[in-house]
């Protein structure tokens, strides 16, 4: 893939991430204008976190962690655009996948707002068919960045894209979906979910060992921030996706930002005179 093919990918994915979130905007002010919305069923996942009196509840945390997933990814995209303009990255590629993972978020957005999870229709089941495929493909997408990123890959750069969108697809489609329980984020649980929850650990335990050993292998000092950065940022991204509380609001927020501008930092350093 050539530079001008991607950057020219991530202006499109910017203005379809910006119109995503202007729709989002509207069908908000929509459903408060009806009385659409409707707070979800006090279920949280892990059940225990209703025994810890600081980490209470609160839906109007659910709803600022939706406007933080969307200026992030506007925001992380219009500086990819700028910094990486004429920096050829492998990393920048697989990290669209996290961003394209981040915006299908969203879905929990629609579940909220329209009350679709008083329902079993099928459009619960699609926007929780898209919240696994979002969550899949973030996984994938680090993995991947980890073990595929050398200058001999970059050949099948496209190829391998696309094996994380078709797998995350298949995999989200094939995965029943639990109409029946809906947790306080909006999300709808999925079935065999204590195994999707181990594979989705190993694969991140996978992906750390992967940087790990590769700055290990490389003997560089930047690839050994690349696995720190990469930690901070998962971190905080799992924080954000399941924050139904303020802690954990203001700390995956912070630690996303942080772990993004460290890992896009130490890339671009990486890969300027590459």
């Amino acid at each position: 893939m050539t530079l001008k093919t991607r950057n020219r990918i991530f202006k499109i994915f910017f203005l379809g991430a910006l119109l995503t979130v202007v729709l989002s905007a509207v069908l908000f002010l929509f459903s408060l204008s009806k009385n659409l919305m409707v707070p979800p069923p006090p279920l949280r996942i892990p059940a225990f976190l209703d025994s810890i009196s600081f980490i209470k509840s609160d839906f109007h945390a659910v709803l600022i962690s939706f406007l933080v997933i969307s200026l992030y990814v506007l925001g992380t995209t219009a500086a990819i655009i700028v910094f990486f303009e004429n920096t050829q990255c492998s990393e920048i590629i697989f990290f669209s996948a996290f961003l394209l993972g981040c915006m299908c978020e969203l879905a929990r957005f629609i579940i909220i707002c329209f009350g679709l999870w008083q329902s079993f229709s099928n459009m619960l089941i699609f926007c929780g068919n898209m919240i696994l495929f979002g969550r899949i493909a973030s996984a994938m997408s680090f993995l991947f960045a980890s073990i595929l990123s050398e200058t001999s890959q970059r050949q099948d750069i496209e190829r391998n894209f696309m094996t994380i969108i078709t797998v995350s697809i298949v995999l989200a489609i094939i995965i029943p979906m639990n109409t029946a329980k809906i947790t306080t984020t909006g999300q709808v649980v999925e079935g065999f979910m204590h195994t999707l929850t181990i594979v989705k650990i190993f694969l991140s335990l996978l992906t750390a060992a992967s940087f790990f050993l590769h700055g290990r292998n490389h003997s560089a000092e930047e690839f050994s921030r690349v696995f720190i950065s990469y930690l901070v940022l998962i971190l905080g991204y799992v924080f954000l996706i399941y924050a139904d509380s303020y802690v954990f609001l203001i700390f995956g927020t912070l630690a996303l930002g942080t772990g993004t501008f460290f890992y896009l930092k130490t890339l671009h350093h990486i890969y300027l005179w590459a």
